[in-house]
């Protein structure tokens, strides 16, 4: 294990300015262990914890030195030093990690199944992002897509049924903004799953270089560009799952749908460069994942809600792993590349893009 870690970070109120930084990794004190990061993946979900990390506090999981931070990410690390008696070396996990080589954890509440990061700055984080999945063996030939795919279909999983509790908000049709990415895509698989139960009709609203890509996958009802969707929708009871974050493209559905939008559900900031003043835009509201998973684990258990969530993921990723290629990246220049340009909303959704930082 190197004494160095490197990270990259991201100056907080101006995130084109990332780079590269080294620290010297601590001394392990009782209970602690260090997890050396495998390699995890990078969506645009990862965009969402930049641009909302003050808001909602992404920040504060993996602190740097003022004024930067480092964005989160979801991956596989293993134990490579430990001072802790339940964890031994070589045993890995999936879960929230930096964008470093090492993560020093305090594991509590271990079992069989994982542990929770108890060191004192995540205590009142979200649970969600503080707890650790054990991996035992490679028999799930679908894993190494778990941290490409799965916090964006929870966040959709949970959003379903959210919809589902409120009826759907009486809504006819469910219109998904930036149709193409990984998260409208889990939502739109979901709404079409259970389409004859719900009876509701799924239209995708993307740019005009996704619509052949959206439709070889088939998750859709119709899939309309952006520059034409206004004049193509038709005036029906509707519901917005907003995915892109740009408030002036949603004010003008507001005003074309008029009192046939009973509701807008704001949950992406794919398009977050753009205005993003979502107080001006009536029936809105921002859909917090991490609330949602509390209330639906009290409401449906912890174990059935997570039975029920890895049984439609794999499901999901059985439809579209032929749709997509898995990219792998580990130098210091693809790596700033491709934060670069998932900030300026240049990554093809045909791509899936898993990190290994090198040393």
């Amino acid at each position: 294990m190197s004494s160095l870690n490197t990270s990259f970070i991201v100056k907080k109120e101006d995130l084109f300015r990332a780079k590269f930084s080294k620290d010297i990794i601590p001394i392990l004190k009782t209970n602690e262990i260090i997890l050396e990061i495998e390699k995890y993946a990078f969506t645009s979900n990862n965009i969402t914890y930049a641009v909302t990390g003050k808001t909602l506090g992404y920040w504060n999981f993996f602190p740097a030195k003022e004024p930067f931070g480092i964005v989160p990410v979801w991956g596989f690390a293993n134990v490579v030093s430990s001072k802790n008696k339940s964890i031994s070396i070589g045993e890995r996990y999936y879960g929230y990690f930096p964008m470093s080589n090492y993560l020093k954890v305090i594991p509590k509440k271990i079992n069989n199944l994982g542990f929770i990061d108890d060191s004192n700055h995540r205590r009142k984080l979200p649970f969600v992002y503080n707890h650790y999945l054990r991996i035992e063996k490679e028999n799930d030939k679908l894993i190494n897509y778990h941290p490409l795919i799965k916090p964006l279909f929870l966040t959709s999983f949970l959003n379903y049924f959210y919809l589902k509790d409120e009826n759907f908000f009486e809504c006819n049709q469910i219109i998904l903004t930036s149709a193409s990415s990984k998260t409208a895509l889990s939502l739109a698989f979901l709404l079409s799953k259970y389409k004859l139960l719900d009876k509701k009709k799924i239209i995708g609203i993307t740019s005009k270089r996704n619509i052949k890509f959206l439709s070889k996958i088939n998750f859709y009802d119709t899939v309309l560009p952006y520059d034409n969707a206004l004049q193509k929708l038709n005036l029906s009871r509707s519901v917005i799952v907003d995915f892109a974050g740009n408030s002036d493209y949603l004010n003008k559905l507001y005003k074309y749908l008029g009192e046939f939008l009973n509701h807008i559900c704001l949950i992406g900031l794919a398009d977050w460069s753009s205005n993003m003043d979502f107080k001006s835009i009536p029936n809105s509201k921002f859909f917090f994942a991490p609330s949602h998973a509390e209330k639906r684990y009290k409401k449906m258990g912890v174990k059935k809600t997570t039975l029920l969530a890895n049984k439609l993921m794999k499901e999901f990723i059985l439809k579209i792993k032929n749709h997509i290629k898995i990219k792998n990246l580990s130098s210091s220049k693809e790596i700033h590349e491709l934060y670069i340009n998932s900030l300026k909303g240049k990554i093809n959704p045909r791509n899936g893009y898993m990190v290994k930082l090198n040393k």
